[in-house]
């Protein structure tokens, strides 16, 4: 079959900093990289006797999202993790053994971090053909998991994202930013460069389809590219296992923020001199230990992307319209095509199989405290917050 004929680096650059407005799914752009041939007996090999730390959640229906302060922590070798998931493919160990019932997610990892005495491994991922050959496997991270490892609901705070899918299949349920307050947003839990939905989309209530009106889906199968614009709302589930690659593109209008995340933190602060208070412990207030674990996603990256500097005029509608056989716009679903979607989720999930994932904290205390985390991270607040230190400076 003939070489697929890509737009050129400097068109899809433009394209990507500022240019495409929607998330869009990009066929084709990575077919020179090597991993996407390999099996997961390959990663496992690549991984070595290495133990990774996997998130694991419920295989069950929640009243919350599950959080990932909520989640528990299985530390395996991938071969033992690839072992695993074919044991209970294969139906060997009957559903009373804890794992079979449960989702296991490697995310979030920094593949320089991994991979440090595997260079030929990074270099095998570039992300040349978008526009920033700069950028290969030292500045992207990882993301390993079975049927059901998921992300809950959230956009970030920063730049724009890359995801390439290179083993397996992952669903993407995405929103624009102007969803954000039907999302139900939150700053508990706490992440950095993060905002998470009070929704959980993972055992949904159909009658959310009804509240948001539309949603944009896509399952991505290997080889593809989803580009997800700054501010979208994004949450992500692995269909059966899957191994995707990402990276995040920092943009250079977005540089104070970690102004605004400094004054969040002064937040989460408070926030754990009460929690400690009424458990009686001695006074923790160290934010960079858990809720700041992630680090954040700009760290070790000198060069933010600028905006508005190319020559390049195409509009989105006459790129798609250019190159509609290898980048289209991810469909957009209806509001009875989403509450199908959603329904088609709740019947994985007998309505006696509810979880008991709690936090610990009694309901009416913890919407307390969000009320109050949530007000004082309230964008308007942040801003409020950053003058008057700019005025000080």
């Amino acid at each position: 079959m003939a070489a697929v004929e890509l737009p050129p680096s400097a068109l899809m650059r433009h394209m990507i900093l500022e240019g495409f407005k929607m998330p869009v799914v990009f066929n084709g752009f990575i077919e020179d990289w090597e991993i996407l041939s390999w099996s997961l007996d390959t990663w496992a090999e690549k991984f070595g006797d290495k133990v990774l730390p996997f998130r694991s959640g419920f295989g069950k229906s929640t009243k919350v999202p599950q959080w990932e302060g909520l989640c528990e922590r299985i530390n395996l070798t991938l071969k033992e993790f690839v072992k695993l998931e074919r044991i209970v493919e294969k139906k060997e160990e009957n559903t009373s053994n804890d794992n079979s019932t449960r989702w296991m997610y490697f995310d979030y990892k920094y593949m320089n971090e991994w991979f440090s005495d595997q260079q030929s491994l990074l270099n095998a991922v570039t992300w040349k053909n978008f526009g920033f050959p700069e950028r290969g496997g030292s500045l992207s991270t990882i993301w390993i998991g079975n049927d059901g490892a998921h992300t809950p609901c959230h956009l970030d705070t920063y730049g724009c994202n890359l995801v390439a899918q290179v083993y397996g299949r992952k669903q993407w349920i995405l929103f624009p930013p102007e969803k954000t307050s039907s999302l139900l947003p939150t700053r508990i839990p706490y992440e950095e460069s993060s905002i998470y939905s009070n929704l959980n989309f993972y055992s949904p209530d159909a009658d959310i389809a009804d509240e948001l009106q539309e949603a944009y889906v896509v399952t991505l199968k290997p080889g593809d590219v989803l580009f997800v614009p700054h501010y979208w709302w994004h949450y992500v589930e692995n269909v059966g296992t899957a191994v995707s690659i990402n990276s995040w593109i920092p943009l250079a209008d977005l540089v104070d923020h970690p102004l605004s995340t400094a004054a969040q933190q002064v937040e989460i602060c408070l926030e754990r001199c009460h929690q400690n208070r009424a458990c009686g412990k001695e006074l923790d207030v160290n934010v960079d230990s858990q809720s700041m674990k992630k680090r954040s996603r700009l760290d070790g990256e000198s060069d933010l992307y600028v905006c508005g500097q190319t020559s390049n005029k195409l509009t989105q509608e006459e790129v798609l319209y250019k190159y509609k056989d290898i980048i289209s716009v991810v469909p957009k679903y209806s509001v009875s095509e989403f509450r199908s979607l959603l329904m088609e989720k709740q019947k994985s999930f007998p309505a006696q199989n509810m979880g008991g994932i709690s936090s610990g904290v009694a309901d009416a205390d913890m919407n307390r405290l969000q009320d109050i985390v949530n007000a004082f991270c309230h964008p308007e607040i942040i801003s409020k917050i950053k003058d008057k230190i700019l005025m000080q400076v």
